[in-house]
């Protein structure tokens, strides 16, 4: 083929120079009129050349296939459209910068001619060798070497570089051009071939492509069946753009009436498609793109695929409706789990398989003291991680660069198993890091500030031990059983109280295995079986708490106390009360001889009382009897006498009254007889009634209460009688020249009845007793004011005191503004 080929190429630079000869040849004759004889010469030399042309041209009619011809390089047909600002993109696809093949001249047979015209694309005859080169620029080639490439790639080397190739080209039908290019002085020469019309040699020319190939290549109608009949539209176009081939999906997705119609109409789905096929063509790659289009009269987002094929491009359009649904869902699910993480207090960081950081939330920029704008450059981990070393906040290393090294080496080498590590930082945080990896190769880092948690398991630890500490310093036994009946603790004392030793105690023997040893001091089994479920059943009914008292075996008494704790576990504890219990029985013999005098002593008390009051009635008669003068005039010296004898039987008229007022309460025999009384005039007549003995004792009285204070209902005698005790006692301790005062105030739902002196007052240490009975260490029987406060307690109030020796004594009686007792009478509103 080489041979032939230089031959041919022989052939026609003798033609063109034979041409050139002639040319000069009448030029010279024209203007040289005179060299007839030259011209002669010349013409029988120039039939000569005609006669060699002539048999060229037998020649070129002799060879099977085309030969181009450019006589000088052109622009690469393979440059790019948009280098050229003067191009139109409206203009001749024909004459675009990626077709422009120039203008070469066409050699060969008219069966030549015939053999190759049905691979150029369409278009005006005289533009045939551009539409040959159209048709087949994108088919896909196979050169002597065994190198793919396309005829559009090997002209434009050729033309540019002046690399010569020889390949072959597969179409359809097992078509196969043989395509040879090479340069001649300052031209440029191609050989167009059809093999198929050389049966010698087609199988020689088949034989340099892939079995697969050709075996796909001899079938082409089932995968045009198969194509035309996918449910989704495919698309074929030319290597300038132009739509050849459709199938039954695409022509409806269009709306067209039929293939010819898409052909004929140039038909796209958008405007897109033709710079889409563009694109896949001249970067020999896939393009794909997502774009709503309007497919059987309604919009819907689909997924436009062009891809590069032999002869041109390929495209196919799928549905991504469900796909950008899915998208739009992933990207909210996204954000949402973004925002989740934002909300989280602990810090977390996602870096990419690129070791470059993908996410972080704002506790991580918070924790770490990081500015939103260092985050801008997607910093890698290592970067971070030297970051965070200039600013302090990472873990002191003693080799810094080898525990980065480690670091990092986990996006390659993750183990098995990754722990939580502790991150101690300079400024006394500490931080628990857990280490994740996700499938795609990156790592996120989750870190927890548990400063405040170490702080508290510190204290926590230290409590526990401060805890074991003082339980060993108890007397009591203490022993805590966890939820599994197993001993969690216990302190010395309990060893000792039980007879156990170290030993059978350091292993946490269950509450079951100890059993057997209790029972040994204390032999109730039942017991022990309700303790062990209380230790054991987590049921509301059996964890309560119980507490009780048991007598062992020998003789001693422990009391017990069963209790929950919130962990599940439940605390037992023993006290030995067998010295406190002996104890309470003999103060509990002494109590009873103590009450049984106490009783001795109110009974004769009251006896005597009933056994004075007549002896003493005689008197007080007799008295007022000489008083009246029924006996006769009596001195001053015996009116003297008599009076003092009836102050002496009024005084002991009210002790014996006193005495057995008392008597009557602590028998609990006595009743209150409620009634209204109104305070404001009962203060008033009790006032009057001592302001005698006031004015010859030189004592000021004075009166504080309120006219409106209203009524309250009590047992009017009673409060007659804690107002005269309380107004007796003020004046027997107040000098001469001394104030008591007697007042009355509301307060919130009762009233206060105060009496307050300036007299001797009460020393500290003994006011506690100044409301006992008998008790008196200053004169008298010692009952007024044990009287005053028993009968305050009967109306439901209390007794305050306030008192200071040398400065006076202010009692307050407290009274609710109705005493409402069992069995009273009811009275009129007030």
């Amino acid at each position: 083929m080489d041979t032939a080929n230089l031959d041919m190429l022989s052939l026609i630079v003798t033609s063109g120079a034979v041409a050139f000869a002639i040319i000069i040849t009448f030029a010279f004759l024209r203007s040289s009129a005179g060299r007839r004889v030259a011209i002669t010469r010349w013409r029988k030399r120039a039939s000569d050349l005609d006669q060699k042309l002539a048999r060229l041209e037998t020649v070129f009619a002799a060879y099977t296939g085309l030969v181009l011809v450019w006589s000088e390089k052109m622009p690469n047909p393979n440059s790019d459209p948009n280098s050229d600002p003067n191009s139109d993109p409206n203009s001749d696809p024909d004459s675009g910068p990626n077709n422009d093949w120039g203008e070469p001249t066409v050699y060969g047979s008219t069966t030549a001619l015939a053999s190759l015209v049905r691979f150029a694309e369409p278009g005006k005859p005289k533009r045939f060798a551009r539409n040959l080169l159209s048709g087949l620029a994108d088919h896909h080639t196979i050169s002597s070497d065994g190198v793919t490439s396309t005829l559009r790639k090997l002209i434009g080397n050729l033309r540019t570089h002046g690399e010569a190739f020889s390949a072959s080209i597969a179409l359809p039908g097992n078509k196969l051009i043989e395509a040879d290019g090479n340069v001649a002085g300052a031209q440029i020469v191609l050989w167009l071939e059809d093999a198929s019309i050389r049966a010698g040699d087609e199988k020689t020319a088949i034989s340099k492509f892939e079995n697969e190939k050709l075996t796909a290549l001899s079938d082409p109608i089932a995968f045009v069946e198969i194509m035309g009949k996918a449910p989704f539209p495919m698309w074929r176009l030319s290597g300038n753009g132009r739509i050849v081939w459709a199938n039954v999906a695409y022509i409806e997705a269009v709306g067209a009436d039929g293939l010819p119609t898409v052909i004929d109409e140039q038909i796209h789905l958008d405007d897109q498609c033709a710079q889409q096929a563009k694109q896949a063509i001249e970067k020999n790659t896939n393009v794909k793109d997502v774009r709503s289009l309007v497919l059987h009269g309604t919009h819907a987002s689909s997924l436009i695929t062009m891809f590069p094929v032999s002869g041109g491009a390929a495209g196919m359009a799928v549905d991504a409706s469900e796909a950008e649904n899915l998208r739009a869902a992933l990207k909210r699910h996204i954000r949402a789990h973004d925002e989740t993480l934002n909300n989280m207090g602990e810090a977390v960081v996602i870096f990419g398989a690129d070791k470059r950081m993908n996410f972080h939330n704002h506790a991580f920029a918070k924790m770490f003291a990081l500015d939103e704008n260092w985050f801008r450059e997607r910093p890698s981990h290592k970067e971070w991680l030297d970051h965070l070393r200039e600013k302090r906040r990472l873990p002191e290393q003693p080799n810094y660069r080898e525990w980065q090294e480690a670091e990092l080496a986990l996006y390659t080498d993750w183990p098995d198993e990754m722990p939580d590590e502790l991150w101690s930082l300079p400024d006394g945080r500490e931080l628990r890091l857990v280490r994740m990896r996700d499938p795609q190769g990156g790592i996120s880092l989750l870190f927890g500030d548990i400063t405040d948690q170490m702080i508290m398991q510190s204290r926590f630890n230290t409590q526990i031990n401060v805890q074991t500490a003082t339980l060993d310093k108890l007397t009591e036994g203490v022993a805590v059983f966890g939820p599994d009946g197993r001993l969690k603790m216990h302190n010395a004392a309990f060893e000792d109280m039980w007879h156990l030793s170290e030993n059978m105690l350091k292993d946490e023997p269950r509450f079951r295995d100890l059993t057997p040893l209790f029972l040994e001091l204390y032999h109730d089994r039942e017991f022990w079986t309700e303790m062990h479920s209380r230790t054991t059943d987590p049921s509301p009914e059996a964890r309560r708490h119980v507490q009780g008292e048991i007598n062992r075996s020998d003789d001693t008494v422990l009391t017990f106390l069963s209790r929950p704790l919130p962990d599940g576990a439940t605390m037992v504890a023993w006290e030995d009360v067998t010295s406190s219990r002996r104890t309470e029985a003999a103060l509990r013999e002494r109590a009873e001889a103590m009450e049984a005098a106490d009783r001795l002593k109110t009974e004769f008390v009251g006896h005597v009382s009933y056994q004075l009051r007549t002896p003493l009635t005689t008197i007080s008669g007799y008295s007022e009897l000489l008083q009246s003068g029924a006996a006769g005039e009596l001195e001053d010296k015996q009116a003297e006498y008599v009076f003092a004898i009836q102050s002496a039987a009024e005084d002991l008229t009210r002790t014996i009254s006193d005495i057995l007022d008392f008597s009557a309460i602590e028998a609990d025999t006595i009743d209150l007889e409620l009634g209204d009384v109104d305070v404001f005039e009962l203060l008033e007549d009790a006032l009057e009634f001592v302001a005698g003995k006031a004015e010859e004792n030189n004592i000021e009285l004075v009166f504080s209460c309120p006219k409106d204070i209203g009524v309250i209902r009590a047992d009017q005698a009673r409060i007659v009688q804690i107002i005269y005790n309380l107004l007796s006692n003020g004046m027997r301790f107040t000098k001469p020249g001394g104030r008591v005062e007697l007042g009355a105030s509301n307060e919130g739902t009762g009233i206060a009845i105060w009496v307050k002196d300036n007299g001797v007052g009460i020393p500290s240490e003994k006011q506690p007793q100044v409301f006992e009975s008998f008790q008196s260490s200053r004169g008298g029987a010692g009952l007024g004011l044990a009287l005053v406060e028993r009968f305050v307690a009967r109306h439901g109030g209390w007794i305050e005191l306030e008192s200071e020796e040398g400065t006076g004594t202010h009692i307050i009686c407290h009274l609710p503004r109705e005493a409402i007792l069992e069995g009273a009478e009811p009275e009129l509103g007030f």
